[in-house]
């Protein structure tokens, strides 16, 4: 071992050494975590951004804001509002050239006018013949997405009609209190 590097060793250099490879250590765990909460989709999958700025609205679709325009609203919803709804490929709209082959990554933009609260959701959605497409075309052994919507063929209103169900099913907001209201 150098001189010098030994006599750095022995003034406290390992204690350094031990802390910094510790604070690296820490560092990489609260990362690996931190994307873990972010990334609703684990393993072999198709690329999911971890956020949805303005400039990622799908290119394909002429404007998000006319696919809202055809969903009736949802009283299921109660007071929060689907305020974006898009695809990150395909128009949802027009949809894909063949409504039996699809597979793409929705977002869905929620609001909650009471708490001025917005906030993004994401679902893989496909139909068997579209994973079966991505599974190929990949040359994946297998594929998981823990939002996924499975769906027979393309049809916005039916993924429209998923999506709040599992907005509905999900969210603390519509599920009944469990314990009893005190009194003050």
């Amino acid at each position: 071992m150098p001189p010098t590097l030994q006599a750095s060793l022995n003034n406290g250099g390992i204690g350094v050494l031990i802390l910094a490879l510790c604070a690296v250590g820490v560092y990489s765990l609260a990362r690996w975590v931190s994307g873990l909460g972010h990334r609703n989709v684990s393993g072999p999958t198709p690329d999911v951004p971890l956020s949805f700025p303005e400039h990622s609205r799908a290119a394909a679709a002429r404007d998000p804001q006319d696919v809202l325009v055809s969903f009736p609203m949802d009283p299921s919803l109660g007071r929060i509002r689907i305020t974006n709804f898009f695809f990150k490929t395909v128009d949802a709209i027009a949809g894909p050239p063949d409504r039996l082959v699809f597979a793409d990554e929705l977002l869905v933009e929620l609001y909650d006018p009471d708490t001025d609260h917005k906030w993004w959701q994401s679902y893989f959605v496909a139909t068997p013949q579209g994973l079966a497409q991505i599974l190929r075309d990949k040359s994946w052994k297998y594929l998981y997405a823990a939002e996924m919507l499975v769906v027979p063929r393309y049809d916005v209103q039916d993924i429209r009609r998923a999506v709040v169900s599992r907005i509905v099913e999900d969210n603390e907001l519509f599920k009944p209190n469990s314990g009893h209201e005190e009194s003050v």
